[in-house]
């Protein structure tokens, strides 16, 4: 016996302990499942699901980790959990509806003690569960999920996030961070309210968040697009900042093209036509505000001949194809209620049949306007009349969508012209992007400002004589004050210049 004893003894400190067995839950939701956390199966929602506010199914109807209209944004995701929301924000004040309950007391009481991981620090023995962690590791498994859908993952193969994470083997693919989580959170703020006019705006804003947590090309076009208008800002201030953001941008908006390219190369599947939407309505965005170079004399048309000159013309017509494809006026999108914001796309009555008599005799003799023009046989009538209906105006959030129209329905005759650097051609772009210049929105004055002031150059040093003396003495916010002094005239075929 004392030698049994003795080597129980012995043998006790080197004894492995052995974890409790627990049950399995197989009818635990599919949110839980996807986390690998024990689901305490309550119905229709699971405590675990309701603390992170977050849709629970127990069918598999619902997309993973998909935010709940009950939950969606009642979560503070910035620093400081006393920042007020914005304005016009959907975020439910004390005084609007009764608060929702604490997600940090929620997750520790359904959530047992040894699933719960604390870091520890020098002066700290115990730190709460990072809220923000948590949200973005949710995040992210719901991108990767969806990476892995055919041709995604194929796609992600030529990203540049493939092996980013630090210590990533070949095949990794990127991160959801919390850095990322604030990016998100600048783009609900502050990004998004730019985008648009003030009508869409709101929507956009409750909708892209949410989409985006499902969708990786819109994620990273989101991430883009916020990073494109950070580095705006930084800019005047903090040019390495600026630089930084700028860098991000462009590595999202590939990411973003690269998996976009892959879902429309594909039948859309009808839960993602939404989200093509908004990535498309973002991508306009960014192909407008971004430029390669701030100065005039590295821009078109002084620079070199390219074939991307004029990229972010071709937009439009992208645009067009992605509204055939997604048709957000349908009743089941969440964008069906913008159908009459979105007619900006659509062509307008008055552009049937085109009334020349409020262009002045001037106007009509520099661009060979006539009672018998049309869209078909004069390529400067249609964009001539749009500049025309915006004279007086001052682009903003309410009235930016008029002033897209010019792009928007563009004839190709007279991108053609452009591309050939015609010059009245020319000469209506440059008004144009003199009027945008003028307004406050961030994503289209830095072109208009320097690529107007490159044409500006273009013509002044190789077309100058008859048609800038014509310039000098028509604007396009003198259009609506009668006939203009003189001159003006141009030859049947226009003023030729050099081809550069």
């Amino acid at each position: 016996m004392p030698a049994l004893v003795s080597r129980s003894r012995e043998a006790a400190p080197n004894a492995v302990r052995k974890r409790r067995v627990h049950g399995k839950s197989r009818k635990g939701c599919g949110n839980c499942k996807l986390r690998r956390v024990k689901c305490d199966e309550t119905r229709p929602r699971c405590s675990k699901c309701l603390a992170y506010g977050v849709s629970c199914s127990y069918d598999g109807s619902a997309p993973a980790l998909d935010l709940s209209a009950q939950g969606s944004f009642q979560v503070d995701l910035s620093p400081s959990a006393s920042k007020p929301p914005p304005t016009g924000s959907s975020i439910p004040t004390p005084s609007q509806s009764q608060s929702p309950p604490n997600p940090d007391e929620e997750f520790e009481r359904t959530t047992p003690q040894s699933e719960i991981q604390r870091p520890t620090f020098p002066h700290s023995p115990v730190s709460p569960v990072s809220l923000n962690r948590s949200m973005a590791g949710m995040i992210d498994a719901s991108l990767h999920a969806k990476r892995m859908t055919v041709g995604v993952g194929a796609a992600m193969a030529g990203s540049p996030f493939m092996g980013k994470v630090v210590g990533a083997g070949p095949g990794s693919s990127w991160t959801f961070t919390e850095a990322d989580l604030e990016t998100v959170t600048r783009f609900q703020e502050r990004t998004v309210l730019t985008i648009g006019n003030r009508e869409t705006s709101p929507t956009y804003r409750d909708c892209i968040g949410i989409l985006s947590f499902s969708h990786p090309f819109l994620m990273h076009m989101l991430l883009g697009v916020t990073h494109l208008h950070d580095a705006h800002l930084y800019t005047p201030h903090a040019p390495a900042k600026a630089s930084t953001h700028h860098h991000l941008a462009l590595t999202h908006w590939n990411t973003a093209t690269t998996l976009f390219n892959a879902i429309l190369s594909q039948p859309l599947p009808p839960s993602s036509r939404d989200a093509v939407w908004a990535t498309g309505a973002l991508l306009g965005a960014a192909v407008f505000a971004y430029i390669e170079s701030p100065a005039p004399e590295s821009s078109w048309p002084l620079k070199t001949s390219d074939p991307t000159d004029l990229d972010w013309l071709k937009i439009s017509e992208g645009k067009k194809a992605i509204w055939n494809i997604a048709n957000p006026t349908r009743p089941d999108s969440m964008f069906s209620g913008l159908a009459t914001c979105l007619n900006h796309l659509k062509l307008p009555s008055w552009a049937t049949h085109p009334d020349i008599s409020t262009l002045p005799s001037s106007i009509q003799n520099l661009f060979s306007i006539t009672p018998t023009s049309t869209r078909q046989n004069s390529p400067y009538l249609f964009p001539t009349i749009i500049l025309s209906r915006l004279q007086g105006l001052t682009p903003n959030h309410d009235n930016i969508l008029d002033f897209l129209r010019f792009m928007a329905f563009m004839p190709v005759e007279f991108k053609i012209l452009l591309e050939c650097k015609d010059p009245r051609a020319m000469l209506l772009l440059l008004w144009w992007f003199r009027k945008l210049e003028t307004g406050e929105l961030w994503w289209v004055r830095e072109r208009a400002r320097v690529e107007g002031r490159a044409i500006e150059m273009y013509l002044e040093r190789w077309c100058g004589g008859e048609l800038m003396r014509a310039c000098m003495r028509v604007g396009i916010d003198d259009w609506g004050k009668g006939e203009m002094g003189g001159g003006g005239e141009v030859g049947e075929n226009g003023v030729q210049c050099p081809v550069q």
